[in-house]
């Protein structure tokens, strides 16, 4: 006789008693607690950033924010239209009111507070000539400013426009300082004091010595002349959209000065667990050095770089300064400094971008904390 079984569907009490289990569950477990505790300490930090950049970017005094040529001569025809040129600049830096009010310091950074939020807002971007009619507005959830002189003008925009181009070579460096660092740290472990040990000291007290913005533009005369020895390769002082060669000198640089960093961490690391006592233990089971060298060591000094990693992605997104100047690449790299150095400085693009900056910062800290605590098992949260 076959016996029937009856299957019967959860009341709804039973499963939100399950799911209340679950959070409970969630609520106890260290690893989210930790991660919990470091995202809220983080966003109270970027709460701490926007109002520290706001309070110095108010300390810009209101005459470098107008041209004062234009303000005199129109002071000489008529003081009115002078202050109502004044007063509709400094509106557009949010310092002051249509009506010529001075605006808090508090008010704007719970301004800037409130465009940040990740929650559905119409914000006023742009006005016609008596500022009389909203012709533009801002509808979307996080609003991070609007750029004064630059196309396009969103901050958002302006760094996308960028991104990919400074993402591109930083990750390339990235890799080819991995598969060019990370070996030499090795070999310069396994027998310290020895051959590759010296080469290897020679080679990163050799590129320690060198000032990188010595090293970049040397290399960029040698390896950017057309008629030198380097030529017939394609390259050229100035990056060419479309001509990937123009590309090699500026990553070769940049490769070039980020090996000794990696090196000496991959051999410190190794080193440092050579001399553990699970190393000592196994040397006496009998294991070879390689063995030991590539199962157990590198596999523990391997943890502290793979911290490093999300880090890197996420910065990789700002680019360099100096590289994509001194070549002429139109990435991220410039973009602060250019908002710093105009003729009028573009205050709403030096407070999205060091926003953006210091939130990527964060989160790469963040996220390599997390790795940390998933690829190191020698890490506990909780202590018995």
């Amino acid at each position: 006789m076959n016996e029937q079984v009856i299957v019967r569907e959860k009341s709804f009490p039973d499963k939100f008693l399950s799911i209340m289990k679950r959070i409970g569950k969630a609520l106890k477990n260290p690893t989210f607690l930790y991660v919990i505790r470091r995202i809220l300490s983080s966003m109270f930090t970027l709460l701490l950033v926007i109002a520290l950049v706001t309070a110095l970017i108010r300390l810009i005094p209101d005459i470098n924010l107008y041209d004062i040529g234009t303000y005199n001569k129109l002071r000489a025809v008529s003081p009115q239209a002078a202050d109502s040129y004044r007063i509709s600049i400094l509106f557009k830096y949010g310092r002051v009111t249509l009506d010529g009010k001075p605006v808090s310091v508090f008010y704007t950074i719970f301004q800037y507070i409130y465009w940040i939020l990740p929650i559905p807002k119409v914000i006023p971007i742009r006005w016609d000539n008596r500022y009389t009619k909203v012709l533009e507005n801002f509808e979307g959830w996080v609003f991070l400013g609007r750029s004064l002189y630059s196309n396009p003008k969103d901050v958002v925009e302006l760094l996308k426009s960028r991104m990919g181009i400074s993402f591109s070579i930083s990750l390339i460096t990235v890799v080819f300082t991995y598969l060019l660092g990370y070996p030499l740290g090795v070999g310069m472990a396994k027998k310290p004091g020895g051959t590759v040990d010296k080469l290897g000291n020679i080679f990163l007290v050799l590129n320690y010595a060198i000032p990188a913005l010595v090293f970049y533009l040397i290399m960029n005369m040698i390896l950017g002349n057309p008629e030198g020895i380097f030529g017939a390769f394609g390259f050229s002082y100035f990056y060419e959209e479309g001509n990937l060669a123009t590309l090699v000198p500026p990553i070769f640089c940049m490769v070039f000065l980020s090996i000794p960093g990696t090196s000496i961490w991959v051999r410190r690391f190794m080193i440092d667990e050579l001399s553990s006592d699970y190393v000592k233990f196994a040397r006496s089971k009998g294991l070879s050095e390689n063995r030991i060298m590539y199962t157990h060591v590198l596999r523990n000094a391997a943890v502290p770089l793979i911290r490093n990693i999300p880090a890197t992605l996420l910065l990789a997104i700002i680019g360099s300064y100096y590289v994509e100047t001194i070549w002429g690449i139109p990435g991220t790299g410039n973009l602060l400094i250019g908002a710093l150095r105009s003729s009028k400085p573009d205050v709403p693009v030096i407070q999205g971008l060091t926003v953006i900056y210091a939130a990527l910062s964060m989160s790469a800290f963040l996220l390599g904390d997390i790795v940390t605590i998933f690829f190191d098992p020698r890490i506990k949260l909780t202590s018995k």
